[in-house]
């Protein structure tokens, strides 16, 4: 099992059945996925991390599947609002991936079944982020690849499940929170992911509006073993390069992933106004200083007033 699958599983550990701790409060009505359809959000994003700071603006379309049951988010208008601001190069990769938005494929129930139309959102992201067609073509070229694509889909599974995969179908009461170990088979060794989900209750002053926290975490030494596995890997490529390369003395002494998400939704549509996620990744490598990696991510909600019909309940 992959750390990203594993939050399917812990996604259904959390979906209604009884609460877990003796003395829970009684069964409430879960969080369901009723957006309007079709409706139309505008969305605005800001991206703060050592790979890029820029802010963007789109609008994200619900509508339903022609074909089939579900519905299609799709996203358009993409503009960038403002630029990276770093001194030095930005990164082009975190970049293009920031402003790629394909389509999401949705279940009646709000799963990501898939995506659609990838080649045209990296054709829209270059666009907006290259004014002359030379260096767009160059742009596209270098990440128009399986392995770009498989980013493509990992950062659309964490956007959707920040925004409202996480919380569709779980029953928590308002002050409730509950947290699951899940054991995970990686591909350099075993590790077990600590989810933790809260319902801090009604907003202040936001009729029909909850906060909900949602937090991950990966640590101890069995995540330490498998980075300094990954590390290692890295180690020996860059090895063959240069024999001289210092990462072949490194020792890692401790390695941590903290991901936090913050809320505030509609809980009978989960219809968010606002999202913050922060990514933490931590380690200390012997004889140098402790290295803090941290990624802060926003996400701005404007619904129009009124809404047609809703998606089926």
């Amino acid at each position: 099992m992959s750390i990203r699958s594993s939050v399917l599983v812990v996604l259904a550990l959390f979906s209604g059945g009884p609460a877990w701790s003796a003395g829970a409060p009684p069964t409430v009505a879960p969080f369901k996925f009723a957006w309007p359809v079709p409706s139309r959000v505008g969305i605005t994003e800001r991206v703060v991390s050592e790979r890029e700071t820029v802010t963007l603006k789109y609008d994200a379309v619900l509508t339903a599947r022609k074909a089939g049951s579900g519905f299609e988010l799709h996203f358009e208008h993409l503009q960038q609002v403002e630029p990276d601001a770093r001194k030095g190069t930005p990164d082009s990769k975190s970049l293009v991936a920031t402003f790629t938005k394909p389509t999401l494929v949705l279940s009646s129930t709000g799963a990501l079944t898939e995506l659609d139309g990838l080649d045209l959102a990296l054709g829209r992201a270059v666009t907006v982020l290259e004014p002359t067609p030379e260096a767009r073509e160059s742009l596209r070229s270098r990440w128009d690849t399986p392995l770009f694509q498989t980013l493509l889909r990992d950062r659309a599974e964490d956007t959707w499940n920040a925004w409202v995969r996480t919380w569709s179908g779980v029953e928590l009461a308002p002050g409730q929170e509950r947290t699951q170990t899940v054991r995970i088979r990686h591909p350099n060794g075993p590790l077990e992911q600590r989810f933790t989900l809260r319902n801090r209750g009604a907003v202040a002053g936001t009729p029909g509006v909850v906060r909900l926290e949602w937090e991950t975490a990966l640590d101890g030494a069995p995540y330490r073993q498998v980075i300094a596995r990954s590390r290692e890997l890295r180690c020996n490529t860059a090895l063959v390069r240069n024999p001289s390369d210092p990462c072949a003395a490194e020792v890692l002494e401790s390695a941590s992933s903290v991901t936090t998400v913050e809320l505030l939704t509609e809980p009978d549509t989960l219809r968010p106004l606002s999202v913050r996620t922060e990514r933490t990744e931590a380690f200390t490598v012997k004889g140098q200083p402790p290295v803090l990696q941290r990624e802060a991510r926003s996400f701005d909600f404007e619904w129009p007033r009124k809404a047609k019909r809703t998606t089926s309940r």
